[in-house]
């Protein structure tokens, strides 16, 4: 390599042996330490009479290259006020390099000159050890900088779970009115899955008479206008609210997995006991239960009026929809799960109008199968 290339190379040493020694004393200061501004000093000191015990910087020691100097006083002109002004240029200083006298902005100030001078072996081989300490702990320090960056910082935090606001979700389940003529006959519960109004419930909470209204926790009341889907057997039902002068879109509650539950995992139900609109009660899933129909045991509290309602886990997605209690135990309470209601979902829409569901679908199929609309207090004793 030529002295030119020689000399950037040592140049770039000295800048990245002073950028972490300048780190170094903005975190004494920024730390209250009341000895930075002495310790700078006696840095500059140091590293003054470094450089003219090496005659030349320790950057050019690894290099083998000297300076000329004539005094100590020109090693401070030099390194110190010299090099400031090159390095304030942006790095245009060292450009003369290049030059037929190879003589950069500083050695210019200082009149100086730098030629291949060996130094002692054993000093250069501390000197490169260092540097390449402080190279490699550099890199180390980069990396856990970027890591623990405010910009990495806020993506973990995106990507963290969020805690679940109960109030949210229970501005998606609604009431459910159901009518016999112009009597209301019985009340469930049902939840909202899309801001077009698309509503989940049970079968037998909104078949037991000829129409239906639903009703959302701000106090606004939507008729139900068509069935999606529905399955007799595992008492689902997935149908369409129509607005009554409503504008804008619905709220939602996202639907999750009941095979993310293990036993024992908290659980949350939402839904309209005895007609008292968007009771919470917490529990945990006490069981599952097979057989043609699957369920989920839960011990959260439900009541007449809680059938069709929402089953949450603690991240508030929905793992199941509310069916029945077991009149004969204690805190017996069951509910469907919510890979049901996603099933019926992949359905082709059945697009059954109300009427229709209502008069001529429901009431034959709930009559030849179970006789919900002997029911009037909306729970089922069915045993599980």
């Amino acid at each position: 390599m030529t002295v030119r290339l020689y000399r950037l190379l040592a140049a770039l040493c000295d800048l990245l042996i002073a950028t972490t020694l300048f780190l170094l004393w903005g975190w004494m200061k920024s730390t209250g330490v009341g000895w930075w501004f002495v310790g700078s000093v006696l840095f500059v000191v140091l590293w003054m009479e470094i450089c003219w015990r090496l005659r030349g910087s320790p950057g050019k020691a690894m290099f083998n290259l000297g300076v000329n100097y004539r005094s100590r006083g020109t090693v401070y002109l030099r390194e110190l006020v010299g090099k400031a002004a090159t390095w304030l240029t942006g790095g245009l200083g060292l450009l003369p390099i290049f030059s037929s006298q190879q003589r950069a902005l500083h050695d210019y100030i200082a009149n100086t000159d730098v030629t291949k001078a060996p130094n002692a072996s054993g000093l250069v081989d501390v000197l490169r050890i260092g540097f390449a300490a402080v190279l490699g702990g550099l890199v180390v320090l980069a990396y856990v900088g970027e890591k623990n960056s405010p910009s990495n910082t806020s993506q973990a935090a995106t990507t963290a779970p969020v805690k679940w606001n109960v109030s949210d979700s229970s501005k998606a389940v609604m009431t459910v009115h159901v009518f016999r003529g112009k009597d209301e006959y019985a009340q469930g519960s049902g939840f909202l899955i899309d801001n077009q109004g698309t509503a989940v419930s049970n079968v037998h909470v909104i078949g037991s008479g000829d129409r239906a209204e639903v009703e959302l926790e701000d106090g606004r009341k939507f008729a139900v206008t068509d069935v999606r889907a529905y399955d007799m057997t595992q008492d689902v039902a997935i149908f369409k609210i129509g607005a009554i002068g409503n504008t804008g879109a619905f709220p939602t509650v996202p639907l999750g997995s009941s095979d993310s539950l293990n036993l024992g995992d908290k659980v949350v139900v939402i839904g309209s006991p005895e007609g008292l609109s968007n009771t919470v009660t917490e529990g945990i899933l006490s069981a599952r239960r097979g057989g043609d129909q699957p369920a989920l045991q839960v011990s959260a509290a439900i009541s007449p009026g809680s059938s069709g309602g929402a089953v949450f886990d603690d991240a508030g997605r929905v793992v199941g929809v509310v069916q029945s209690q077991w009149e004969e135990g204690e805190n017996l309470n069951f509910a469907i799960p919510v890979e049901v209601v996603n099933m019926l979902l992949k359905k082709p829409d059945m697009n059954v109008t109300t009427q229709r569901f209502f008069t001529n679908i429901l009431h034959r199929d709930v009559n030849s199968d179970k006789d919900y609309d002997d029911d009037s207090s909306d729970t089922t004793t069915a045993k599980h």
